[in-house]
């Protein structure tokens, strides 16, 4: 019996957990593909891109309509009761219904060092997926305008190796033809005095071997970086237009330049912005995928100790830290600015929350808040989210006895350049005889503990109620 108790409360704890993030979708598999678990999200997801209602204990293959998207699942799903870890990127659905694009993670269920099943994570990256098709086509689209804007042209003639250029090459070279002496010039010398040192070698071999290969060359393949006459360093595209020889004429070569050193930057710009906010994403799935790994472990912490009904208080706690950090990260992925959210939207949406949650007679306790919106980084906004949770459900769960009734105050600001943070209520107080510095619960210590790691400075009040005071300052910018 006491084994029932302990499945069924593990079972409730998972569900909730798996429920919690908007954004993940969860499902797990035996050994034959059946289901043992899956969320809410995945079975809408299932419902959404095959029109199918799942249910556990049937084969998620059988669901599957598309046989080649049958067959890809069927692969992944052997790899991983094969013992392999890994994520990957896919597109599955029905095209009447909705083709979607995924970030699966794909992990083994590990028993007695048998592999029992499969859990599977996953993130609907269709809307980022659409946006790098749409980047791509704009590319397109803007290679396109090039080739249709005036550039300047050049003739080669392969057998005396001498370039014509016409005025816009020479004004691009920051010179005339006159001043040249003529619009014909060498191929070495051209080299020699116009072309960046260290693109002479690669420009030359590459142009050489075009040549013998007789093949025509476009600006995307072809970018060296040229020394105008007056000592400025320009990048540019070439493309050559091969024509092989024929019976009547020779072979001839003809082609265009044009300065691309502004699009250059532009590219450099966007590269590095792209590469930013890559790395950012990498380290939020990160960082959730951690934050899973630390509920997880709690809760497995906390089922040994399981023993009376005061474990279904120790399993909310741990829900609601679980949730109070699935929901930093639900708003980081969705947020424009991946560096740092609006912290005080992020209060509010918790407390409601937790108030709905925790508060049974709505008329027993009133929630009263007055937070600003301020932004703070990624950095700082994981621990500061444990620490509200933590002080509002201490307020919540501890401040009022039977019918007491009273107010729970939440002040979130910024004087200068410091934050502070302010959770009281006007309930039966804080016991003078605990030093909340240095208490055995486990609330309390994770906030001293993640004050600490903002570099902030807490302070209790015991005036009237209980009131802390966190002061932190941003520490990245």
């Amino acid at each position: 019996m006491l084994e029932e108790i302990r499945i069924k409360h593990s079972s409730a704890i998972l569900n909730s957990i798996f429920e919690g993030p908007e954004n993940i979708i969860a499902f797990s598999l035996d050994q034959n593909y059946q289901y043992i678990f899956f969320n809410q999200a995945h079975s809408q997801t299932m419902k959404n891109i095959w029109g199918v209602d799942i249910e556990i204990g049937k084969s998620m293959l059988d669901y599957i309509s598309y046989p080649e998207d049958r067959e890809k699942a069927k692969e992944n799903f052997d790899r991983v009761l094969s013992g392999e870890n890994f994520i990957i990127i896919e597109e599955y659905g029905e095209e009447n219904l909705s083709r979607n694009y995924w970030e699966n993670i794909y992990n083994p269920i590990q028993s007695d060092e048998k592999i029992i099943g499969i859990n599977v994570f996953c993130i609907d990256i269709t809307e980022r997926q659409k946006a790098q098709e749409a980047l791509q086509l704009s590319q397109i689209r803007l290679e396109n305008a090039m080739d249709l804007a005036k550039l300047a042209n050049w003739e080669l003639d392969l057998s005396n190796r001498i370039l014509t250029f016409n005025d816009r090459f020479y004004s691009m070279l920051g010179t005339t033809a006159e001043k040249e002496g003529g619009y014909k010039i060498g191929v070495d010398t051209y080299i020699r005095r116009y072309v960046y040192p260290d693109d002479v070698q690669p420009l030359a071999e590459f142009i050489e071997s075009s040549f013998e290969e007789g093949r025509s060359v476009f600006s995307n393949e072809l970018n060296h970086r040229v020394i105008r006459n007056d000592g400025e360093i320009r990048h540019v595209a070439i493309q050559i237009r091969f024509i092989p020889a024929t019976e009547e004429e020779s072979a001839y070569v003809y082609g265009s330049i044009q300065d691309i050193t502004e699009r250059k930057k532009v590219e450099e710009k966007l590269k590095k912005s792209l590469d930013e906010k890559e790395v950012l994403i990498k380290e939020i799935h990160h960082r959730v995928k951690n934050n899973l790994m630390v509920i997880s472990s709690l809760l497995n912490l906390q089922s040994q100790y399981i023993k009376d009904k005061e474990a279904l208080s120790i399993f909310r706690e741990s829900q609601n830290r679980a949730r109070s950090m699935a929901l930093i990260h639900e708003r980081l992925y969705r947020s424009s600015d991946l560096k740092q959210i609006d912290f005080g939207e992020y209060i509010k949406t918790l407390s409601k929350d937790l108030f709905h949650s925790c508060i049974t007679n709505p008329q027993q306790v009133q929630l009263n808040m007055q937070v600003e919106n301020l932004m703070v980084d990624i950095n700082t906004t994981v621990p500061l989210g444990l620490i509200v949770n933590e002080l509002i459900t201490n307020s919540m769960k501890h401040g009022f006895v039977g019918d007491a009734k009273g107010e729970i105050n939440i002040e979130f600001h910024k004087d200068g350049d410091e934050f502070i943070l302010v959770v009281d209520d006007t309930g039966v107080g804080f016991p003078d005889d605990i030093d909340f510095r240095n208490t055995s619960t486990l609330g309390l210590q994770l906030v001293n503990n993640l004050t600490n790691q903002i570099n902030g400075k807490i302070e209790l009040n015991r005036d009237n109620g209980t009131e802390f005071r966190i002061t932190f300052k941003e520490q990245y910018k």
